[in-house]
């Protein structure tokens, strides 16, 4: 299923899997985050395996800090594992902090087999997607 920036890949079991399409850029976060925020809740999702690997830029700080404000805005409440391209993470994870410190349950992978393995973990002290 395709809507509004990315394919639903998969459903069910309290989880949803989207990849982000071909020609997301970073600037469009706040409407793909909020969109994807609305399928989690339509699915009854409370974690999210999200693939934004096709998002190869490099980002700039002020970048990064818009997309960690639009990620905690839509996505906090959510288990959230992210799955970015190596051009695009931070390799000292200072988005993750930054998001974590702002209340979000997020982990951030370059491998989606590492991102799917900590999501098969059982989540400690997590929210549901309605308490934000």
């Amino acid at each position: 299923m395709h809507a509004e920036g990315f394919t639903v890949v998969s459903r069910g079991s309290g989880r949803l899997h989207v990849r982000f399409d071909e020609g997301a850029k970073s600037k469009d976060a706040a409407r793909l985050f909020a969109a994807v925020r609305r399928q989690a809740l339509a699915d009854n999702a409370v974690e999210v395996l999200l693939d934004a690997s096709v998002i190869q830029e490099k980002l700039s700080v002020l970048r990064r800090l818009q997309m960690i404000m639009a990620f905690v805005t839509h996505l906090r409440g959510l288990r959230v594992a992210g799955v970015l391209s190596e051009a695009s993470v931070d390799p000292k994870r200072l988005g993750e902090t930054m998001a974590r410190n702002r209340g979000a349950n997020v982990k951030v992978f370059t491998s989606l087999p590492d991102a799917i393995a900590w999501l098969d973990r059982p989540a400690t002290g997590s929210r549901s997607p309605t308490q934000t």
